[in-house]
This record gives C-alpha cells, structure tokens and sequence, in this order.
C-alpha cells in the first residue's frame, strides 16, 4: 500500500510541473575537447540590450573568444588580423541563426555548433567573459554612463594581460609568445627602477626561438587546462546523478513562460526519441523534433500508467520528483479501540494491551487493574493529546517579528 500511494503522489500532474528546478538533480559534467590551435574555434555571444545606449546610439556587444588562448574581442574584425576559424560556436539566438549569418558562414567556410535550447552552460567561456565585461563596464562607466563604448578597448587589453585561472598564461602570451607591455608592466617598472636590456638578434634567431617558446607555452597551458577541467568536473559531479532516458519515455521540459523568458515551468508530457552525444536528447514536440540536453528534463509519471501497471517501489526510485508528507494530527477525544485492529490512530503504537501487569498481584487485584485501565484507555497511549486542565501563556518583549535563516 505504501509502495502504491508513493506513485499515486509522483503522478500528481501539478506536483510535476510545479517542481522547482532545484529538486532534479543534474547529470555529470561532460568533457569539452582541448583546442591545441588557436582561433581553430572560437565562441560568439551578443551582449545587450544595454542601457543607457552610448552616445553614438550602440547598445549591443558582439563578443567572441578564443578557445585555445582565451582571446577576446568585441568586433568581427577580429579575422582580418588572425585569420578566419574553422568552427564557431554560439547559443540559439535569431541574430546569430539568421539567413543573412547562414550565407556569412557559407562564404567563409565556417562550421556553427550551438548549443541546445536555454541551456547556456555549453557556451559557458564566451557566457563567463560576459558578465566579467560588464562587471568592468560597470565600474568603468559609473560617471560617464553613456560613454561605455569607449572603454571596451581599454577593458579589453587589460583582460588580455591577465594571467587566466584555467590556463596559467596571459592569452596575450598565448597567442604573440612574449609578454606584451602594459599598464601593469610600466608600473612595475617605474616602482622598482627596472630597466630593459636591449638584445640584438637576426631575425632567423627570433623566429626559431619564437616558435620554440609558443610551442613550449601550449603545451604548459594545455596541461593546465586538462589539470582544471578534472577539478572542475569531480567538483561538480559530487553533486550529480546519472539519468538515463530511454526510446518513449515520456518527459518534462523546462521551457520559459510565452510572455516571460525568465520564468521558466515544466510543460509536457513530450516523448523522447533518441539519445546523442552523451547528455543531448531528441525529444517529439508536437510536429517537429528539437535536442535537449538532461538537465532541462525530468520523467513524467502518469496516472494511468500507475493505475494500470502497477509499478514497483523500486522503479519508483530512479524518479526526482521529491514528495514532501505532512501529517496533521487532530486531538482524539474518544478512541475506538477494535480486538483485531488496535486504535484507528495510525501513530499510535501503544495501548492498554501493552501495560503490564505484576504477576505478583491476587486475580481479585489484576481485575480490578484491568477495569482501570478500561476506564482511563485514553490516557494510556505513546501519542500526546490535548487538555483543557490549564492555559500557559508566554509573553513576547517586542511585537516586531524576528527574521532570520531557517
């Protein structure tokens, strides 16, 4: 009976698609491919709508990062200075799945990967720069707000001298093999009197050694990054469980409200049709089949099929919906007591059948002790009742209501 009312509640419609997201657990972080070349692929991200626009009526950043250096770069000419990547990867916006940015990428040759439907982690390098860049444009602006696109410049070359966590190296190191001169390098050199030794070498010389030096930098870098990304993924996968969807499940989906895209609520139930490259799943939405990636799934347990298949407690297991119980007890004035089923209170566990009596007592007195235990039934119970003997009133310093974490 316990194992048939726990599915009846995880196939409560409303529960399901009321859920919060936090209750499903994620699956495991999967492994990105380390890019040895630089610009080979790059990440793309639109920034905006910012507000106020600056006073030359922008209010849009286009955004584009290196996987292989961490390079960062605000405008598209970025190729015109480093060459033309081979694959750019970019979330689902309209700007970038255009006809006009299909017929681009036609022309150049580029191959688009994006990543599955409101699921910005894929693109978590280009999404991470963002909202650093607008951190910095935050403080950098906080006079002059409207003269933002100024300093995306500036903001950007001291980005770039920054030594990356992931990497190790600055991906001005990465990408040129030398340290470029910058604000923090004059500072150093004006606080400690430092000065340059001027080497002469051929041009032969600094092109050997150059290549040399950049070939020995990625590789420290990449080692590095390989270091991270076993660190990063044990720590997040300490908080993950495997889920698994099978051909015909059927499924939840976290999709954002028709008016709202911040708002977000489950909706379905839809079919999922096949698994693909690990955590992506194709599911049937209505006419058309679009990919999700696990996370934004949950199963969806369905009525009819509890009424009709009568599942088992242990499939019930492999379900995330998290059913919160609360029993509400009312005081029991008058117990009905059966010889066969005990009390109708279900948290009683105790009753008078359970005291015992001294077997040193006449069975003139065990009678009488029995007839007392008749009388006064109510009170002998393990479950806490309720009298009206007196009242106990507490007195509060202060109407204010205190607040504070649960």
């Amino acid at each position: 009976m316990s194992s048939d009312i726990t599915l009846f509640c995880h196939s409560c419609d409303v529960c399901q698609c009321t859920v919060s997201k936090g209750r499903i657990s994620k699956v495991p972080l999967g492994t990105m491919p380390i890019i040895d070349i630089p610009f080979k692929r790059v990440a793309i991200d639109i920034v905006g709508e910012i507000f106020p626009a600056s006073s030359h009526g922008h209010c849009y950043i286009l955004t584009l990062v290196d996987y292989a250096t961490r390079y960062a770069e605000a405008l598209v000419g970025i190729f015109a200075r480093v060459g033309i990547p081979d694959e750019i990867l970019s979330d689902r916006g309209t700007q970038l799945t255009s006809a006009q940015m299909k017929e681009v990428k036609r022309l150049l040759l580029l191959k688009q990967l994006t990543t599955t439907p409101y699921h910005p982690q894929c693109n978590g390098l280009v999404e991470h720069f963002n909202g650093t860049l607008k951190m910095m444009l935050k403080h950098m602006c906080a006079e002059k707000p409207k003269d933002w696109d100024h300093y995306i410049s500036a903001l950007l070359f001291a980005y770039r001298e920054a030594s990356q966590q992931s990497l190790g190296f600055a991906p001005f190191k990465l990408l040129y093999g030398r340290t470029v001169k910058g604000p923090l390098q004059i500072l150093r050199q004006l606080w400690t009197k430092e000065e340059t030794d001027p080497e002469t070498r051929s041009t032969y010389q600094y092109v050997f050694e150059l290549r040399n030096r950049l070939q020995d930098t990625l590789e420290l870098a990449h080692e590095a990054l390989r270091t991270s990304q076993v660190r990063q993924k044990r720590q997040f996968d300490s908080r993950t469980r495997e889920r698994i969807f099978k051909y015909g499940d059927m499924v939840l989906i976290l999709l954002p409200t028709s008016d709202n895209k911040l708002l977000t609520q489950w909706k379905g139930p839809f079919k999922a049709l096949e698994r693909i490259n690990g955590c992506n799943y194709r599911i049937q939405l209505g006419d058309k089949e679009k990919i999700f990636h696990a996370n934004m799934l949950q199963w969806y347990v369905s009525a009819e099929a509890v009424s009709d298949d009568k599942p088992t407690l242990t499939d019930s297991e492999d379900l995330d919906i998290q059913v919160t119980q609360a029993a509400i007890m009312e005081p029991v004035e008058d117990p009905i007591l059966d010889p066969n089923l005990g009390t109708l209170n279900p948290l009683q566990k105790e009753t008078i059948k359970d005291v015992k009596i001294s077997s040193n007592l006449s069975e003139t007195q065990k009678e009488e002790v029995r007839a007392l235990l008749t009388e006064f039934e109510d009170t002998f119970t393990d479950v806490p009742s309720v009298t009206n003997a007196g009242e106990h009133t507490i007195e509060l310093t202060t109407a204010e209501p205190i607040r504070g974490k649960a």
